[in-house]
């Protein structure tokens, strides 16, 4: 099965809903008010199946220049325009907005219906079609074919059947596989069944029981129930117009502009890059001036931003810009949208989207050519810029900044794999070569400068190192490199600490004379020296390297502290060790290390305690055994 959406397009009165009753027999004026006024208010919706194998919808939408923003949420997501002009009142203003508005969405495939032509004689056939040809000529729209009817005769109406079937067989249809997207255009209560919203599938697929997302709210919904022009059925796809009965969301909290879509699948952004193309004798539009912005079903305030100028004239190439709203929308790369004037009302232009997450960049031709690559970009160029920007996605997180979907982004990443490009870490994300070997240099260079800082310390603190490396790369990328680095024999790590790999803790030059001083003075002073603060205030050493300085003795064994400041050089604690068991090799007391080491109890009892401490002696009662061999034997 094949599903296509046709849209009505033209002037208030040319006989839109008309032509729409005598394609589907459906009358989409449903509103007491539309039936009282006898105009459309709201777009409507009939179905069309045309042959077996191809369904369709036509969407009518308003024609009265008060109703732009649901004729704009109507052609929203069509495949397909019928741009409809009333054989007796031929092309109106409503009809050059439309039309205008069709363009700047990218419609490319349709048909030209003059209606009421029972109400002219058929001498106005020829001024009616110059008229036409004014209005499209030079524009995708001139090979547009031409069709008379009358709706109420049904003139016409089989011819232009088959014309509709013969355009939509080169309709590419939309896709199915991949994320799903609906814009909501109509939010209503069913009694006893609750919250339902309707729209045009705009791509992938919906089944019942589904789980979903309501942006931009963010709010988890789920499917209860689906119907596709008022037929239940299990599943719906792109093309469908389909109504889904939601749980766990209430009508209050839903608005028409808002969007169903898959979880994580797509972005949802208050900074949009455009290409803005403009009409013709468009009033000029000033910088950061206030906008109407539309995109699928939803209108949003906001303002515009330029880089290359402070003011757009008429100009009939497109621009590369940005427009800042109040508030986030859903949009992909490639898009299309409408913007209009706030007041007095009128379409400035439309156009498509660059990038739907944009940032603030600076004002100049710089700014514009980034734009203009980004628009021009192949799907490498697209994941390598968003590969720059994050450093490390997943196939799913490529999916939703890419705009790229399915086989096109899993073969582009293949062969980008294959031409040395990017790498695959972790079997699930993505990451270029060059931000890798940018990620190692950057990692060798920060520890190298910690060591300068630091020759005291055995390393830098790895989480010191991954939190400083955060700013610029993602943790798992600064993982995975150190985990490269230390299969490359740059970097060591022990006991958290990294380092490079030649290197070794040493004395700062700037200070390597005044510490060996203090070393030295350990070993003059022997078993009773002095506080080690003393020691070091009188070398004059800086106080920031105090403790630095006190771990790297021990560390590098040139001290052993008998109490948190009271250190022994290491050979006059050995000697001392030696003596004592020379004099007493099976055990002693305190007393006799005492006559040994002829110290007071301020040195001898942490000396003793510390024998303990290392396991060179044991205490048993009064006495201590030895039980460990000391390095002299």
């Amino acid at each position: 099965m094949r599903y296509y959406t046709i849209g009505m397009a033209g002037h208030i009165d040319h006989g839109k809903t008309s032509l729409t009753k005598a394609l589907s027999n459906v009358d989409t004026d449903t509103l007491k008010e539309e039936k009282e006024r006898k105009i459309t208010i709201e777009p409507g919706f009939a179905p069309f199946p045309l042959t077996e194998d191809i369904h369709t919808s036509i969407v009518d939408v308003p024609g009265h220049e008060k109703f732009i923003r649901q004729m704009i949420a109507g052609v929203a997501g069509i495949d397909l325009v019928l741009l409809v002009i009333a054989a007796d009142e031929g092309v109106m203003p409503q009809t050059r907005e439309h039309f205008e508005i069709l363009s700047f969405l990218g419609i490319e495939r349709g048909l030209v219906v003059v209606t009421k032509i029972d109400n002219v004689q058929k001498d106005m056939f020829e001024l009616l079609k110059e008229d036409i040809h004014d209005l499209i000529g030079g524009t995708p729209f001139e090979a547009f074919p031409i069709h008379f009817v009358d709706s109420l005769s049904m003139k016409g109406i089989d011819s232009l059947k088959s014309s509709i079937l013969n355009q939509l067989e080169t309709v590419a249809q939309r896709k199915r596989s991949g994320p799903f997207r609906m814009p909501i255009d109509h939010v209503f209560t069913v009694k006893g069944q609750g919250t339902v919203v309707r729209g045009t599938i705009f791509e992938g697929s919906v089944g019942q029981g589904d789980r979903l997302v309501l942006e931009p709210k963010g709010s988890e919904v789920k499917v209860r129930q689906l119907q596709v022009h008022r037929q239940y059925q299990t599943k719906g796809v792109a093309g469908q117009r389909a109504a889904l009965n939601l749980s766990g969301v209430s009508h209050e909290e839903i608005k028409r502009g808002d969007v169903l879509i898959s979880a994580h699948s797509f972005i949802t952004s208050d900074t949009i890059d455009i290409r803005l193309k403009t009409l013709k004798n468009v009033k000029p539009l000033k910088q950061r001036a206030p906008i109407k912005f539309y995109i699928g079903t939803a209108e949003m305030i906001g303002k515009i931003v330029f880089f290359d100028r402070n003011e757009l004239l008429e100009d009939n190439e497109a621009v590369f810009c940005q427009v800042r709203l109040h508030s986030p929308v859903v949009a992909k790369r490639g898009d299309r949208f409408i913007i209009r004037r706030p007041s007095p009302e009128e379409t400035i232009g439309g156009g498509e989207v660059i990038e739907p997450a944009g940032e603030k960049y600076r004002f100049g031709y710089e700014t514009i050519n980034r734009l203009k690559a980004k628009w021009e970009g192949s799907p490498e160029d697209h994941i390598e810029d968003m590969l720059k920007k994050h450093k490390l996605l997943t196939l799913k997180e490529l999916e939703q900044s890419t705009s790229l979907q399915g086989n096109e982004l899993v073969n582009t990443l293949k062969t980008m794999q294959d031409e040395a490009m990017i790498d695959k870490i972790d079997n699930s994300y993505y990451t270029l070569l060059v931000s890798i070997a940018d990620c190692k240099k950057c990692t060798c260079e920060r520890i190298l400068s910690y060591h300068k800082e630091h020759p005291l310390k055995i390393g830098m603190p790895k989480a010191e190192l991954i939190q400083e490396l955060k700013e610029e790369y993602p943790e798992r990328l600064i993982k995975h490199c150190l985990h490269q680095l230390l299969k490359q024999d740059e970097i060591s790590m022990s006991d958290q600490y990294v380092k490079e790999m030649a290197f070794h803790p040493s004395f700062p030059e700037k200070w390597e004379k005044r510490m060996n001083s203090v070393v030295n003075e350990l070993y003059t002073q022997g078993l009773q020296a002095d506080s080690f603060t003393n020691l070091y205030k009188k070398a004059q050493l800086p106080q920031e390297l105090f403790t630095d300085f006190k771990h790297f003795l021990i560390r590098e064994k040139l001290a052993v502290p008998l109490e948190e400041d009271l250190f022994l050089h290491i050979e006059v604690f050995e000697k001392a060790v030696f003596q004592l068991k020379k004099e007493f090799p099976g055990e002693f007391t305190i007393q006799e290390a005492k006559s040994v080491l002829n110290l007071s109890r301020k040195y001898l009892i942490p000396f003793l305690e510390l024998l303990d401490y290392k396991g060179i002696t044991e205490r048993v009662d009064m006495k201590r055994h030895w039980v460990m061999k000391t390095g002299d034997e």
